[in-house]
This record gives structure tokens, sequence and C-alpha cells, in this order.
């Protein structure tokens, strides 16, 4: 005769398990080991040790349960180890019949003790009545029944991943976590640990598998598996080792659990990026001034967005060099590609997508420190123009910074000035004689504001000198460059010589040029007042050429 139940018993491998009914056979052979569920109800026994604790006929009447336990009878099972409920009378009275019905038949019926999981029994009991290949083959089957039942059956919501999680330690009787691609921990919810990925050590279980694990050892070993939702969303599974090693058939539950894992996280992910989408057209809307105040107060509800707190909006874009490139699927698939790397240096929450901008909501209780702030733009577009260049992309980063506001209602008025800044930066380089300026705040940009916020022509054309118009009607008619010539000159403290290494000219050339811009306006250049005026009609007159 092969493993009987008094083997098992005598094995001492479990600590308090005891049979509770009075009349049994112990020389019963163990021909496997099975959960009793609904499914297979039908096709249990078979010289089977069956696992239950009789849930499945809490909703069966006293002759249904006795035809079930008949049919078990028939098919030669071995044996019940049970965990016992006496919670309610209806429990009370189902486990008296269940008791007496295996008296009856000589059935032994073994109590297993709380602390001690129904999978370590299972576990030990396929190992020891079958080899290994077969033990694993047929723990396969009953991971997959039980993993197919629970998503059958768990209809989804905030608390499936938790329930599926204390379910899988269950099994794996060790610590299991995930975590997000920032290594955040979303399971489990209390007494989180920190985790990070010390070594690259690969481990690949001895089973038929296609995963290939991560092994390190900190406090203890532990396993890492790596989970790809749509090649964007990544997420690392954790088994930790804390009770004991895992084992072969414990990397086959894995195995299945990966799938399933998968399949609850897409579903996750889909959820979150559906609220991601709705939150992101609030905002949007929010942002482009298209609401009422009352929506707008409802909106900010959902965005956790404050009446008091001090906002600026901050826009990111990536300029081509090609103007044919605006809106083509490079600038976008690059602009996609810059939102993600801004995950490394900014809040996830407050950046997002918006046409070919990114749009990044700066709150100022969220920096102690403001000059933080400037500091991490400037770090932010150095690395990324810095991978451009590496990549032979031809973008260039702007970042436009729009002005403070005092609560939500005010987002679009930043936002306005945000793209105005961006708008108008190549002006602002010639203003400023930056070439290279690539971040704008348009609080810093003074009287450009009050010219740019005008959008009549013949309005701006009225802050002209009649010297500028002058000047630019002779560039036109000879392409003299006076304006050029003098801008460069007031932008150099009025110096001959840098005006004509800037411009590549001789000296003399702009010596003549100056006479000439005499001769026709009448300009004093050390007249204060005047030469600011020429030097705003000169900044009002590129103003007007891009309207």
């Amino acid at each position: 005769m092969g493993y009987t139940v008094e083997d098992f018993i005598k094995s001492n491998e479990f600590s308090g398990i005891k049979i509770i009914n009075n009349l049994y056979e112990t020389n019963r052979e163990i021909k496997g080991a099975q959960f009793i569920s609904m499914a297979d109800i039908e096709n249990s026994g078979k010289g089977k040790l069956l696992l239950t604790s009789l849930r499945v006929y809490d909703n069966l009447d006293e002759n249904t349960v006795i035809y079930h336990l008949e049919e078990f009878n028939k098919k030669g099972v071995s044996g019940f180890i049970v965990k016992r409920r006496n919670d309610t009378v209806p429990h009370k009275e189902l486990f008296e019949l269940f008791i007496h019905f295996c008296d009856a038949h000589r059935i032994p019926v073994l109590e297993l003790p709380h602390n001690i999981s129904y999978w370590t029994v299972l576990k030990y009991v396929l190992c020891h009545v079958y080899d290994l290949d077969i033990a694993k083959y047929l723990y396969n089957e009953i991971v997959q029944d039980q993993i197919n039942h629970f998503l059958l059956h768990e209809r989804y919501n905030e608390q499936t991943i938790e329930t599926f999680f204390k379910k899988l330690e269950t099994i794996l009787e060790n610590s299991v976590s995930l975590y997000d691609e920032n290594y955040h921990c979303i399971y489990p919810i209390t007494g989180q640990k920190e985790f990070t990925i010390i070594g690259d050590e690969k481990y690949v279980p001895h089973i038929t598998t296609k995963h290939e694990y991560i092994r390190q050892k900190r406090e203890y070993v532990e396993y890492i598996q790596k989970i790809d939702i749509r090649n964007y969303y990544h997420y690392y599974l954790v088994i930790t080792e804390v009770n004991e090693p895992l084992s072969e058939l414990d990397f086959v539950t894995l195995d299945n659990i990966i799938m399933a894992l998968f399949y609850l996280l897409a579903q996750n992910v889909t959820k979150k990026e559906m609220e991601i989408k709705y939150l992101r057209d609030l905002r949007y809307r929010l942002i482009n001034g298209v609401m009422s105040d009352a929506e707008e107060d409802d909106a900010a509800s959902l965005l956790d967005l404050s009446d008091t707190d001090e906002y600026r909006v901050v826009t990111f874009y990536l300029n081509p060099e090609d103007k044919k490139e605006k809106n083509s699927i490079a600038q976008k698939n690059e602009t996609k590609n810059l939102k993600k790397e801004m995950y490394h240096y900014l809040p996830k929450e407050r950046i997002f997508y918006n046409t070919n901008h990114i749009l990044y909501l700066y709150n100022e209780k969220d920096w102690k420190i403001k000059k933080e702030f400037r500091n991490t733009l400037e770090e932010i577009h150095k690395d990324i123009q810095d991978s451009l260049t590496r990549r032979n992309k031809k973008f260039k980063l702007l970042i436009g910074i729009g002005k403070s506001v005092k609560g939500y209602h005010g987002l679009k008025d930043s936002f306005k000035d945000s793209k105005a800044a961006l708008e108008y930066i190549g002006l602002i380089r010639e203003a400023t004689g930056e070439k290279t300026k690539s971040i704008v705040d348009c609080a810093k940009l003074g009287f450009f504001q009050i010219f740019i916020n005008i959008n009549d022509k013949e309005e701006l054309r009225q802050y002209i000198p009649y010297s500028v118009i002058k000047l630019n009607e002779q560039d036109k008619k000879k392409n003299s460059e006076l304006i050029s010539t003098l801008e460069c000159y007031l932008s150099n403290k009025q110096s001959i010589r840098k005006t004509s290494e800037l411009m590549n000219v001789h000296p003399r050339t702009v010596s003549y040029r100056l006479s000439k811009i005499v001769d026709l306006t009448d300009i004093e250049f050390d007249n204060i007042a005047e030469i600011l005026a020429v030097r705003n009609g000169i900044i009002i007159l590129k103003i007007l050429e891009q309207l």
C-alpha cells in the first residue's frame, strides 16, 4: 500500500493536527489532495484527501449535502482535512451532520489548526504521493482553478488587488509586495517597506516557465518580477523569503499569479487612464477658460485645487528647427517622451499633456524656496536639450512661466501669459541680447507685457517714434540695415567696435551708418529718454511683424 492517512499523521509535519471524529480508518491510501469547491464538487474524491471548511455547503439543504458526501464515499475519498467554523447555529448543525456521516462510513476527519494553511498541507501531500514532475503538474492545475474562480467571482473594485495579494501570501507563506515604477508601495497598504533593486542576478526556477526573476539579498532573499502593462506602466512584484525558502511548487504558483496579476493591473490601468483622461479634460477646460465660475468650482473640487493657493502655469514646448515639423508625428512623439522624462523632476500628478505642449501646474506651497523651482527648470532644460542633441533630434526646448495667480479662477490668465512668453521668446532674445534664452518668466517681462497684450496694430504703431518709422522705411527701400545697426549699437553700450564685431562689418561701416541715422532722424545718443523710446519702438516694430 502507498502513502496512507496514518503515514500522514505520524509524519508530525503539522503540529496540532488531530482526528476529531470517533470512527475512522487511517489505513486508507492517499492518492492525491484537492480543495472542495462548487465547480468540481462532482469530480472530487477518487482516493484523495479533501480540504474544506465546508463553506461550499452553506447554502445547500441537508439532502443535497448528504448526496455530495455519498458521492465522495463512493469514489473512495481517503479523508477530510477541515477547519472548524462554529460562528453560527447553521454552521454547527452542518458540521455535526458532516461528522455523523464520516463516522457512519469510517472516513477520518482531521482538524487543521487555523495558523496552518491548507496550501501547506496540499503541497506536502502532493510531494509525498507523486514524483515531483507530476506533483508540479497537478499543483499547477489546482492553482489555475483557484485563480480562475477568484477572477470569475470577485467583482473588481479598489480592494480586489489587496484581496488577491492576501490570498497569494497565504499560498506562498511568505511576504508579497507590489511597487510601481518609482518604487512606491501599492501593496501592502500598511506596514510598507522601502524597496530598491540593488543587483541584477538572474534566476530561472526549475519549472517550465517564461518568467525570469531578479534575485537579491537584503535583510531577506527577494525574488523580483517586473510586469509591464502596455509598455508604459511598470510594476515590480517582490516575494520576500521571510518565513522559508520558495519551493518549486511556489514558483508554479507565481507562474500563474503573474498572468492573473497582469490581467488585474491591466484593468486597474484602464480604469486609471479613464480617470486621468477625464481629469485631463477638466484641467484643459479650466486652464483654457471655457468654464463658467460655477463649473470651475466643481472642477477644482475634483482636481483638489484651492481658491487661496498661489499657482503658476508653466508651459513646455519643443520648437522644431524646421518649421515644417510643427504638429508633426515626430514632434508629438518627442513631446510625449518629454512628459515621461519630467516625471523624474516634478510631481507626476501636476504634469499633463495639452496638444503639442506639456503643462505643469506650479503650486507655491510645494516649493519651500522659489529658487529651487527655477533651478529645477534649468536642470530639466539642460538634461532634455542634451538628450535631444545626443539623439540628433532637431528640436529646442522652450519653457514659458505664467504669472502668479491666487486661486484656480486665475489659472487661465497664467496659462495665457505662459503661452505669450513662448510666442515672443524670439523677440525677447533680440531685445535682451540673450540669443540662447530658453526659459522666459512673464513676471520678468516688464514693459514687454504691456505691448504684448495689445493686439491692435494701429494702436501699437502709436508707440513707435517717428525716427524708428523713418529708419524702417529707409531699410525697406535700400536694404541699408540701419535698424539692425542701431539696435546692436544701443544693446552694446554704444560701442562701435563691439557692434562691428557682432555684425561682422568694418568699424567704418558702422560709423557711416550711425552718421546716416543721425542725418535722417536727428537722434541724440546722450538723451536717455529718447534712446529708451527708440529701443521700445524697435521692439514694437518686431511685435508688429509677428502679429
